[in-house]
């Protein structure tokens, strides 16, 4: 992409009323120009050689390849552009698939215009934009991929405590232990989440489901 040059942009939806409106939207910003729409895989795949765009805009419903396949197939070109999915889809499996196949961006077609121009502009220099549905689908992926943990009754107490603020005195107090009791369940509450200090225990024991 040239200095200064309006961002070039291929769209990819089956529905004439989508890549209309998209069209509409976008004459509107100087920065960012319209130079293809195809409304099927292959058509996608064969202008995304022909025109070079900066950004494909690219559905996954699409009537004859599904639309992680087109990724996949621009991805595997010589120069392949940025890809910004833009669906209707949100169940987990898609959403990883589309981000392990090297989508730059993931939007759902409910953002507002000036969510779906920010993701645009944002894949378009070099970043990565992915809806808030991404980036819950990764959290619970991760945590569903992460080893079982498992604590014991006592270290949790003490975990629940941690999490209130409480210092290891007043742990020991509310619960009836020494203070080098209390440090020895610390260190073993470490040990099992692979953790170095409280802040972070607290915060992996609340992703993972083991405190609330």
């Amino acid at each position: 992409m040239s200095e200064g040059a309006p961002v070039r942009l291929l769209l990819v939806d089956d529905h004439a009323v989508v890549r209309e409106g998209l069209e509409r939207m976008l004459a509107r910003c100087d920065d960012l120009r319209v130079v293809g729409v195809a409304e099927c895989g292959r058509e996608a795949i064969t202008l995304a050689t022909q025109l070079a765009p900066d950004v494909v805009l690219l559905d996954l419903s699409l009537p004859d390849l599904h639309g992680l396949e087109v990724l996949a197939r621009l991805r595997a070109g010589e120069k392949p552009p940025r890809v910004l999915v833009l669906t209707v889809h949100d169940d987990d499996e898609v959403v990883l698939d589309a981000v392990r196949a090297g989508a730059d961006g993931y939007v759902l077609k409910t953002a507002r215009r000036d969510e779906l121009l920010a993701a645009i502009r944002k894949v378009a220099g070099g970043g990565k934009s992915f809806d808030a549905v991404v980036v819950a689908a990764l959290m619970r992926n991760q945590k569903s991929s992460q080893p079982a943990v498992t604590l014991t009754m006592r270290e949790l107490d003490v975990l629940r405590l941690v999490a209130e603020g409480l210092t290891n005195r007043e742990i020991g107090s509310r619960l009836f232990l020494s203070a080098d009791t209390v440090n020895g369940h610390l260190d073993s509450i470490y040990r099992k989440l692979g953790v170095s200090d409280r802040a972070h225990a607290v915060a992996v024991a609340l992703r993972r489901g083991l405190i609330s």
